[in-house]
């Protein structure tokens, strides 16, 4: 109907009503521009609010993973220290001997700290990072990345010097037992078969141990500092919400 007008308009050379035509086309098709932009905006930014709380629910399961970590790496490190004691004085009392035999159980199982991914792969998958916020934001997230990425070469390291250490250690004790135990439940001596006065005589054997209790260490600070870390891009990412 436009078109039929503005024809109309050409053909009785009415130039002032086709310069009137021809700019409601353009404001219509300006508007409707403007229109769409604004929605795409508004689309954009519920979008990245999303993201960014996904990013924080991400964090936090990981933050709270990592010191679970620590905290069992702080538990172990007691076990391995009554069991060191008790070695070195050659002296192992009954109401000792639960934490001792779940001490040697749990040798050497603490895991290094991880970082839930979930989100930023969506991110990375679809190309959706600018929706998140500012280039430091995106740099801080990429260097927490970066700086998880390294943990495999750690992990590699502690895992090298861990594991003759556990393995000599299990050449010298024998668990009867009929499933696996979790790490915060204690062990019931009868079920761990070893000779003690071999044992504290051994000073390979308690070298092995003094070697996990200081491996054991490391993860503590590493799963720590992880967690610090992920704690600091939390709060950075909330105040990008608002709260």
């Amino acid at each position: 109907m436009l078109l039929r007008r503005i024809t109309k308009h050409v053909t009785d050379q009415n130039w002032f009503a086709v310069a009137l035509d021809f700019l409601i086309v353009v404001f219509g098709v300006f508007v409707g521009f403007q229109v769409q932009q604004w929605n795409q905006d508004r689309s954009d930014k519920a979008n990245g609010r999303q993201y960014l709380e996904g990013l924080v629910t991400d964090m936090r399961l990981s933050v709270d993973r990592n010191e679970y970590q620590a905290d069992l790496g702080l538990r172990f490190i007691q076990r391995y220290d009554l069991i060191l004691d008790a070695l070195d004085t050659c002296q192992l009392e009954q109401v000792q001997k639960s934490t001792f035999a779940t001490g040697l159980y749990n040798l050497g199982k603490i895991d290094m700290p991880i970082m839930l991914m979930g989100t930023i792969d969506q991110l990375n998958a679809t190309g959706s990072f600018p929706l998140i916020g500012d280039l430091a934001l995106r740099r801080k997230i990429a260097e927490s990345v970066r700086q998880q990425d390294t943990m495999s070469d750690i992990n590699s390291q502690i895992t090298e010097r861990v594991i003759p250490s556990v393995n000599y250690v299990r050449s010298f004790v024998r668990f009867n037992l009929d499933e696996h135990i979790i790490s915060e439940s204690e062990i019931d001596p009868e079920l761990v078969k070893y000779e003690f006065d071999q044992l504290c005589a051994n000073q390979k054997f308690i070298n092995a141990i003094a070697n996990v209790r200081e491996m054991t260490l490391a993860n503590i600070m590493i799963n720590q500092n992880r967690s610090d870390d992920q704690t600091a891009l939390i709060e950075t990412l909330q105040g990008k919400l608002g709260y």
